[in-house]
C-alpha cells in the first residue's frame, strides 16, 4: 500500500512539474486562452451573412446543408486554431532532449512514470483547450449537440497534438518543428477543411484522408446537425491511435536512450 502510494505521489509531482514547464512559456501562455478569443472575434466581426450550401460526409451519405455563412466560418476557424495550438503545446512537452531526466533515474524514476504523467498533463491540456473554445462558440452560436461537438475538438486535438510531439521528437530545432506543424496546419485544418472549399472541389479523395478530416466531419456534424457521425468518429479514433502510438514509442525510444546513456555513465 504505502509502495503504490508511493507512485501516485511521484506521479502527480511529475504531472504538477510538467504543468509548470509548460506554463513558464509566455508564449504558451498567451497563446492558449489569447489567441482562439481573438480569431472567433476577427470571424464574428468579418463574416458575411447568407446561406451556403455545405456538404458533410458520412460512411456512404453525403449530406448537402444550406448553413449560415457566419457560423460556418465560427467552427471552421475554431477546428483549425484548435489543431494548430495543440500541435505547439505538443512540441513544447515533447521536443527536448530529456537531460533533466538523468536527474530523476538517479532518483529511482523509470520511464513509465515519467511517460504516464507527461502524457497525463497533454491529455488534460487538450481536453481544457477544447473546453474552452466550445465554450466561446457556445455563447456565440447555437449547437445540436454540445458534448459530440467538444468530443471532436478533443479528438481533433489529439491527432494534432500527436502529430507536433511527433515532429518535435524528430528534430531539435523547434523552428523546423514550428514550420512542419504550419504547414500541416494551414494546408490541412486552415485551408482544404473549410466546408466552403470543399463543398465545391471537384477531387475530395486527398482532403477525405487528412488527419483533420474526420475529426472535422464529427463536429460538423455535431454542431449543425441531429446526425450522430458515427463513421467520422470511429476514423477519428483510428487516427489518433495510430499517431499516439508512434509518438509514444519515439518518446519511449528517446527516453531509453537517456536511461541506458545515464547508466554507463555511472
Amino acid at each position: 500500500m504505502k509502495k503504490q502510494k508511493d507512485k501516485t505521489t511521484v506521479f502527480f509531482l511529475l504531472y504538477r512539474l510538467t504543468a509548470l514547464e509548460l506554463f513558464r512559456n509566455k508564449l504558451g501562455l498567451l497563446l492558449l486562452f489569447v489567441i482562439p478569443a481573438i480569431f472567433l472575434a476577427v470571424v464574428e466581426w468579418t463574416s458575411g451573412e447568407g446561406l451556403l450550401p455545405i456538404k458533410l460526409y458520412s460512411l456512404k451519405q453525403i449530406d448537402t446543408l444550406f448553413l449560415d455563412q457566419r457560423e460556418i466560418s465560427l467552427v471552421f476557424m475554431s477546428a483549425a486554431v484548435g489543431g494548430f495550438l495543440m500541435s505547439y503545446y505538443a512540441i513544447l512537452l515533447f521536443q527536448q532532449d530529456f537531460e533533466y531526466f538523468r536527474y530523476c533515474i538517479s532518483m529511482g524514476l523509470s520511464p513509465k512514470t515519467f511517460l504516464v504523467s507527461r502524457f497525463g498533463f497533454f491529455f488534460t491540456l487538450t481536453t481544457v483547450l477544447a473546453a474552452f473554445i466550445t465554450l466561446i462558440m457556445r455563447g456565440m452560436m447555437h449547437f445540436r449537440n454540445v458534448p459530440a461537438a467538444l468530443a471532436g475538438f478533443i479528438l481533433l486535438g489529439l491527432i494534432y497534438g500527436a502529430y507536433g510531439g511527433f515532429v518535435g521528437i524528430l528534430t531539435k530545432d523547434f523552428m523546423v518543428a514550428i514550420l512542419f506543424v504550419v504547414l500541416l496546419a494551414n494546408i490541412d485544418a486552415g485551408w482544404l477543411q473549410n466546408p466552403v472549399f470543399y463543398s465545391t472541389s471537384q477531387e475530395t479523395e486527398v482532403i477525405r484522408w487528412l488527419p483533420a478530416f474526420f475529426p472535422c466531419q464529427f463536429i460538423f456534424s455535431s454542431v449543425f446537425s441531429e446526425k450522430f457521425n458515427l463513421w467520422a468518429l470511429l476514423m477519428s479514433l483510428i487516427y489518433a491511435s495510430l499517431l499516439f502510438a508512434a509518438l509514444f514509442i519515439a518518446v519511449l525510444i528517446k527516453i531509453k536512450g537517456v536511461y541506458r546513456g545515464n547508466n554507463t555513465q555511472t
